[in-house]
């Protein structure tokens, strides 16, 4: 159980992840989570927040808290952009955009951002198999584009991983992942989380470049 709001925070965010709330959904209200996981009210006021001004939540005066959905317009066409391109075209993309995510996300990162990206990082260590780890692999990098707090960045990466569910993705990873690959991946993304936590941006931005270089290179060949 939370034990507090930063620990709220980055559960009820994990819940949004696993799709326990859907974009758009409303939340229950504050006294009822307050209820469900034996909370104050106002830790559970801070947590909801926090969400907020990360832009995972919206709060609609007189109706209550929802998941932000995305824009209509801007994501369908980002949507289909991305679901035409090609791996090659997605890995450009994530070179030129992760690294100088993780250079914002160390300066801006709030202790449960940083709680959500080593989550991730603990849970692909520990999957089984390629299928799991890809999940874990998708939700490590969006956890830190989130702690960003930038919403177009968030938009971006969340229209990645759609793509990155297309069977032609699935079919490279598939080749590409074997346990050297998972070992090295572990230790990168180790870098990355350990450069985070020490607000080390420069070494962040490095770690994350030299980790997407290493993915593109083995899924794509030389």
């Amino acid at each position: 159980m939370a034990s507090s709001s930063f620990d709220l925070a980055a559960k009820l965010a994990r819940m949004i992840d696993n799709g326990t709330w859907l974009q758009g959904q409303r939340l229950p209200p504050e006294r009822d989570l307050a209820e469900q996981f034996g909370m104050a009210r106002n830790t559970v006021r801070r947590a909801l927040k926090s969400l907020e001004d990360g832009g995972v939540l919206v709060r609609q005066v007189g109706r209550g808290t929802f998941v932000r959905p995305p824009s209509p317009h801007r994501l369908g066409k980002l949507n289909s952009q991305i679901e035409q391109s090609s791996p090659a075209e997605i890995m450009e993309v994530r070179l030129i955009f992760e690294p100088q995510a993780a250079l914002i996300a160390a300066g801006r990162a709030a202790p449960e951002d940083l709680r959500a990206i080593e989550l991730a990082f603990r849970n692909s260590v520990a999957a089984k198999g390629a299928a799991e780890f890809e999940e874990w692999d998708a939700r490590f990098h969006l956890a830190i584009i989130r702690a960003t707090r930038n919403t177009m960045l968030i938009d971006y990466c969340e229209a990645i991983n759609a793509a990155r569910q297309q069977p032609q993705w699935h079919r490279l990873k598939q080749r590409s992942t074997t346990p050297e690959s998972r070992s090295l991946y572990d230790r990168q993304h180790g870098a990355i989380v350990a450069a985070l936590k020490d607000r080390d941006a420069d070494a962040a931005r490095a770690a994350l470049q030299r980790h997407l270089t290493e993915v593109r290179d083995r899924l794509l060949g030389p």
